[in-house]
């Protein structure tokens, strides 16, 4: 893997910064960019990782794994944890709604219920005027 510096120093000029740039947008010191980028400094404060990840656009998780932090193997296995969740939770509510019960529009237009747009009672009239134009555009 390589090193946090070069791994910096790619993401930074992926986004065409300069050193002073990033600087500005960080509050951190171009200085201390520098340190990092050169491999002077080796592990950043998270801190530093949390205000780099913001400017860079970069994942702070990534950054984590990078600066050593995070162990690679353990943040991948984590992240294909999280998708595994993500795709499970996405398929209960698929399940959900294809276990509804279906609605009929027409029997809510035709019941004596009270039905409203925007607020406003619809009168019996307005009813059947909506049923009618929903079966012109649906027309075959």
């Amino acid at each position: 893997m390589k090193s946090f510096g070069k791994y910096l120093k790619t993401k930074r000029k992926e986004k065409n910064l300069s050193m002073n740039k990033l600087g500005e947008l960080t509050g951190i010191t171009a200085m201390y960019i520098s340190q990092l980028e050169s491999g002077k400094r080796v592990k950043p404060s998270i801190e530093v990782l949390e205000k780099l990840s913001e400017s860079l656009e970069v994942p702070y998780e990534d950054l984590m794994v990078a600066a050593g932090y995070i162990d690679p193997d353990d943040y991948i296995r984590m992240k294909n944890e999280r998708e595994d969740r993500d795709w499970s939770l996405i398929q209960e509510e698929i399940e959900k709604e294809e276990e509804q019960e279906p609605f009929y529009l027409d029997f809510l237009l035709d019941s004596n219920r009270p039905l409203f747009f925007q607020d406003r009672l619809l009168t019996t009239e307005e009813k059947a005027k909506i049923r009618s134009l929903i079966e012109i555009v649906l027309k075959d």
